[in-house]
């Protein structure tokens, strides 16, 4: 019994040497455990290697999109002028006319003849059958004093080989106004001429102009008539292979008091009066075309300005159209 105590001691002492043991193991392991917790919770993940398999992000969702309303083409206006039909405005006009045979395109000039007179003149004083006087469509216009003008009768052009012994002559009578008498009034008498003359009453046209008779102040003739009373006269006529022909055609018709002065491109001469007609003219005359057409608008005062030209100035003339105030 007396050695319990000593047992007891040494117990004790045992138990405070293990205490000491684990609390000093505590003390130095616990900061370790710490910081390797501290590591594994803020370590990035570690990257793998090329040879592993890739992880791939979730697809994206798919979008359908509602497909859009096809879109209206662009409209262009179209630069040809809207087809017309019926009188054109007064002065110059390039319109497109609407006929019975087709859509063409004219250049005109309109004009009210209240005030205005016609002239028509030669460019000799006198009868010619060979190398005849010649001027340009602006000569005419401006001796006369004129504001406007067309060509006039077919004649034989110095150019033409088979002109040579009779250049730039004309046998379609034509009264010279500035002259006060008739050129060619010999010829005045044959079949299958018309006639557009302007005397103290008024213009007038006559289909055939040998039943002509009385006093004029102006006066031209030419072939084939285009239109009598509203009315087409084109097939009474015996027409040339280049009448017969498109090309380019020149002409002047009446509607009451206003007068039409035409050049078209193109046309034939039974398309050419659909034209007048299209226009509203009652009567109408054909003159010279092709490489002779020239059509003078200057305004309604007179004027020696070249730039009046809307078709031409093409040949030298022998005769032609002016109409002044």
């Amino acid at each position: 019994m007396n050695n319990l105590p000593k047992q007891l001691g040494i117990i004790g002492i045992e138990v405070i040497v293990a205490i000491a043991l684990i609390l000093s193991a505590t003390y130095f392991l616990a900061p370790r455990l710490q910081s390797d917790l501290t590591q594994t919770e803020s370590s990035p993940a570690p990257i793998e290697s090329a040879s592993a398999t890739p992880v791939l992000p979730p697809p994206s969702p798919t979008v359908t999109l509602k497909p859009s309303a096809t879109p209206k083409p662009t409209t262009i206006p179209a630069l040809t002028p809207k087809p017309i039909s019926g009188p054109p405005g007064s002065g110059y006009s390039r319109i497109t006319v609407k006929t019975e045979v087709g859509d063409f395109g004219v250049s005109v000039v309109s004009i009210d003849m209240a005030g205005v007179r016609m002239i028509t003149d030669t460019a000799n004083d006198d009868n010619c059958s060979n190398d005849c006087s010649t001027l340009s469509l602006s000569d005419f216009v401006t001796r006369n004093g004129g504001f406007a003008g067309i060509n006039g009768s077919y004649f034989c052009p110095a150019a033409y080989p088979d002109c040579q012994d009779k250049k730039n002559s004309f046998d379609f009578p034509v009264y010279n106004t500035r002259l006060g008498k008739w050129i060619n009034q010999d010829k005045l008498f044959w079949d299958n001429r018309a006639l557009i003359y302007q005397d103290g009453g008024g213009i007038y046209f006559k289909k055939e102009a040998k039943s002509f008779g009385g006093s004029l102040l102006s006066g031209i003739t030419n072939y084939p008539s285009l239109l009598e009373g509203g009315n087409i006269t084109v097939g009474d006529y015996t027409q040339s292979d280049k009448q017969q022909t498109k090309g380019v055609k020149g002409g002047i018709g009446i509607r009451g008091n206003i007068i039409y002065l035409v050049i078209s491109s193109n046309v034939t001469m039974a398309e050419f009066a659909h034209i007048f007609k299209s226009l509203g003219a009652e009567s109408a005359l054909n003159l010279d075309g092709g490489s002779s057409a020239a059509l003078w608008f200057g305004g309604y005062s007179a004027s020696a300005s070249s730039s009046a030209y809307k078709v031409g100035p093409g040949r030298l003339l022998p005769n032609a159209i002016i109409f002044a105030r």
